[in-house]
């Protein structure tokens, strides 16, 4: 994998635009090289700086569109000697740097001292369609919840729920649903549900529960859930960096 597709890699992730077989790589990229690891959450840290402190959602956009073009006039220049620098950074890191110094001016990258649930969400894909009982509703819940619209996923996972009561999946989605749309006690209930069940969604409801109480800055509730996360589910590593910073 070249620096670039890496770089991609990290801002479809964040971006909520990655598949599911690219979000397994990544995962296990990060799993595997802890180089990458830090990479990957020195440029969360610079999003969520863009996102949250600044608040510029239009200028965000040109970085993102920018990057690519900018970072090529880097990585060609391998060989070129630099100066002496104070801090080390993965090469891409000056990529990202000079397009935002270039598109928003000279700011003073300060890393907030609290994280917050934007900096760790990273919501998984719903795929309901492709199955062979999917119904009507099913595929509306899908396409709603891929779109980002929770307010209607909200409502036809809700309506594939009542048909279906302990379906883990539904149960799951519908959780992540309900944080996203700050029904945070809902949300709770859910994850509990599955938490305290024997489903593939047990570890994953624990973590999306700890990120729950994160958006309600409820640190020591976070910590908590996050030391329940054992070293093989899938977001042991992400929970243990969250851990880190809490």
């Amino acid at each position: 994998m070249t620096p670039e597709e890496k770089y991609e890699l990290f801002e479809r992730k964040i971006s909520n635009e990655i598949s599911i077989e690219e979000d397994r790589l990544l995962s296990q990229i990060i799993e595997d090289d802890q180089t990458i690891a830090k990479e990957f959450k020195t440029y969360k840290e610079w999003n969520s700086y863009l996102s949250s402190n600044l608040g510029l959602d239009t200028e965000k956009a040109e970085v993102a569109n920018n990057l690519k073009d900018i970072s090529d006039s880097f990585f060609t220049k391998e060989t070129q000697k630099t100066k002496s620098k104070v801090i080390k950074m993965p090469s891409w890191g000056y990529a990202v740097a000079a397009s935002v110094l270039v598109l928003l001016g000279v700011y003073t990258f300060t890393k907030s001292t609290t994280p917050v649930y934007s900096d760790f969400v990273s919501i998984p894909e719903l795929s309901i369609s492709e199955r062979a009982d999917a119904n009507e509703i099913g595929k509306k819940a899908e396409e709603a919840f891929n779109s980002n619209n929770y307010k209607e996923a909200e409502v036809f996972l809700n309506q594939l729920l009542e048909e279906d009561k302990s379906n883990s999946e539904y149960l799951f989605y519908y959780g992540i649903s309900l944080v996203e749309l700050d029904e945070f006690e809902k949300a709770s209930e859910v994850f509990t549900t599955l938490q305290n069940g024997t489903s593939i969604y047990k570890y994953r409801a624990i973590w999306f529960e700890a990120l729950n109480q994160l958006k309600q800055k409820n640190t020591d509730k976070c910590k908590v859930l996050l030391e329940l996360i054992p070293k093989e589910a899938e977001d042991y590593q992400t929970a243990q960096e969250l851990l880190e910073e809490l």
